[in-house]
């Protein structure tokens, strides 16, 4: 071997390492200075995170602590992998591998924002937001991503009895909040999800039709991360009243899709209804309706109320909102229409002594793992 070496194209490495999990990927920054320089490469981070295969995270709340901290899980191919050192309340949307944890109703974790790379176990926590109240009942955080010039933001929105709703940013990298103005009136309290640099929210208002009539109507929200303003999307008139309940917000192929789930979720009918935004701008719609098997109510019993993700441009995800012994998700090809049952395992046993633990819409993420350095964001 020393008399004849063998060569291997740089390019070759290349292609090859980015196949590799991250954790083997961390190791094999330790074989040369070569290797460490190229897995460091934002090229090779974005070259690997687009080929990451893509996962769930799903938490779980510990019934036995009394301030309801949530164990992070991982789950792919139905394996299912504790997250150690995440004791959190609340996941935001996976944005390029990072997630934004926090904590939702408690006052004394209002001030605790952090941002997490789960692959990498990097985490930073953030400066005391500018706004505070000791009456602070409920806050959400989105994570942000602008491709225009890759920055991270996070967007906060809180309530409390004596102010709201009040909304903030941060930039990772600074060392400050900023108030957002021309904020909306209500309190974006559901899940964001940020794809090509904008944050979605949908979201049901009450309007007052005349001094004895109040209907509930849909809105969506849209935040552009780069410009740091708010503009309303145009819903369709048969979009379903947004509940977290039958209703879900996803994002498919470079597309943001409402499913509307209600009368599946009640059993009364197999029929989920799928809105996708085809233009953002102009509020352009296209609906797909999927025929689900006869079999759906006998087979998955007790499925609603529940929750759908997307895990890739083909499959969506569903995932019962309450699970007793066996712990399962159903995915659902969305060209054939036809849902396959799998079984999860490495999730944690009921043992907390209640009639079940439950899983909220909350608290699920598409996911993939990534290379994304907090350390190298937060240096510039």
């Amino acid at each position: 071997m020393k008399m004849n070496p063998v060569s291997v194209p740089n390019d070759l490495v290349f292609g090859i390492l980015t196949h590799l999990p991250v954790k083997s990927l961390l190791r094999f920054r330790c074989v040369c200075k070569s290797w460490r320089s190229m897995i460091s490469d934002p090229l090779f981070v974005e070259a690997h995170q687009s080929r990451s295969a893509s996962a769930l995270l799903i938490s779980f709340p510990d019934m036995r602590d009394p301030d309801r901290k949530r164990t992070l899980f991982c789950i792919n191919e139905g394996e299912a992998h504790r997250i150690p050192g995440f004791s959190h309340w609340n996941i935001s949307q996976s944005v390029n591998g990072l997630i934004c944890i926090y904590g939702q109703y408690s006052p004394k974790q209002s001030h605790r924002v952090r941002v997490c790379n789960p692959s990498t176990r990097e985490h930073v926590t953030l400066p005391p937001p500018f706004f505070s109240d000791p009456d602070l009942f409920f806050q959400c955080n989105s994570l942000g991503f602008d491709p225009s010039t890759k920055t991270y933001k996070i967007l906060r929105g809180w309530m409390a009895d004596s102010w709201g709703p009040k909304y903030e940013i941060f930039t990772l990298g600074s060392d400050a909040w900023r108030i957002i103005k021309d904020a909306p009136e209500a309190l974006l309290d559901t899940r964001g999800i940020c794809l090509n640099g904008t944050i979605y929210w949908t979201k049901a208002r009450a309007i007052e039709i005349d001094y004895s009539r109040v209907v509930m109507q849909n809105s969506m929200i849209a935040f552009h991360v780069g410009e740091e303003k708010f503009r309303w999307v145009p819903l369709p008139p048969a979009a379903p009243v947004w509940t977290s309940d039958t209703s879900s917000m996803i994002q498919i192929g470079g597309h943001i899709v409402i499913v509307d789930y209600q009368e599946v979720a009640k059993s009364i009918s197999d029929v989920m209804i799928m809105w996708k935004l085809e233009d953002s701008l102009n509020g352009v719609w296209s609906q797909k309706r999927i025929m689900l098997p006869e079999c759906w109510m006998q087979g998955y019993p007790g499925l609603g109320p529940f929750c759908v993700t997307s895990i890739d441009g083909g499959e969506i995800t569903l995932i019962p909102n309450h699970l007793f012994r066996d712990w399962y998700v159903v995915h659902c090809n969305l060209e054939e229409e036809s849902p396959r049952r799998e079984v999860l395992s490495g999730l944690p046993q009921n043992d907390w002594n209640v009639p079940y633990p439950s899983i909220y819409c909350s608290e699920v993420s598409e996911y993939a793992e990534s290379l994304v350095s907090l350390k190298e964001i937060c240096r510039h």
